[in-house]
């Protein structure tokens, strides 16, 4: 008796070896697209929660500093979204440390600046024009990051333009910041003094959290395959 497996069955072995491998590549690529627009969705609830920072900045009376709370905990349950989607992620576009510190620094951002809303309460500060200003091109930083998130993965040069742009907002609000710490010199209430100094510092804590996002962003760019 001849044992031999007949050929059409070795062709049919075969065809199923590559539906497998096709439903597999099929499988990374849906995850990997998966990934990606959860990082875009964390960054635009983030800008979302900068924008808030930013209305309160100017005007601290509305609601706005209710809406930078809720957004920080929209911002953390984006980020736990895309953690548990990186969890199972055959492959993404970008390498998964870089995915998982962008979401890191990113979520950062907005925690500082949630901060500040409720330092600034307790100690019952009101924002200035500094501060408005600060508050500004700290959003406008974090729209660059979020285009640069939109772009990550196929569009390396504008991924990172993007990086770029967030880097000279921080650098504005850096010139700011500093304008304002000379300006307090002249203030005569030391009261004053020391409370506006603290929360200026946190607006800079904000600007240095910004830039390591910027700059992983960059990191990503060159780590594209």
């Amino acid at each position: 008796m001849n044992n031999t497996t007949p050929p059409e069955k070795k062709r049919s072995g075969h065809g199923s070896r590559w539906r497998w491998h096709g439903w597999v590549e099929r499988l990374s690529l849906s995850s990997g697209h998966e990934v990606m627009a959860l990082l875009s969705a964390q960054g635009e609830v983030s800008l979302r929660a900068l924008e808030a920072f930013e209305s309160w900045s100017k005007d601290p009376t509305g609601e706005s500093a209710t809406s930078v709370r809720e957004l920080e905990h929209a911002a953390d349950d984006a980020r736990f979204r895309l953690w548990a989607a990186l969890k199972v992620s055959l492959a993404t576009p970008v390498g998964q440390e870089d995915l998982f510190v962008l979401s890191e620094r990113c979520d950062r951002v907005v925690n500082r600046v949630k901060n500040i809303v409720a330092e600034a309460e307790v100690l019952s500060w009101s924002p200035d024009s500094y501060a408005a200003e600060m508050a500004a091109d700290l959003r406008q930083g974090m729209r660059s990051v979020l285009e640069g998130f939109q772009a990550l993965g196929g569009h390396g040069d504008q991924t990172a333009d993007a990086a770029l742009q967030a880097t000279r907002c921080v650098r504005r609000v850096e010139h700011t910041y500093r304008n304002a710490m000379a300006e307090l010199s002249r203030r005569p209430d030391m009261r004053e003094v020391f409370t506006a100094r603290e929360i200026y510092r946190f607006y800079g804590r904000v600007a240095e959290s910004l830039e390591a996002l910027a700059d992983r962003l960059w990191y990503a760019v060159l780590s594209e395959p």
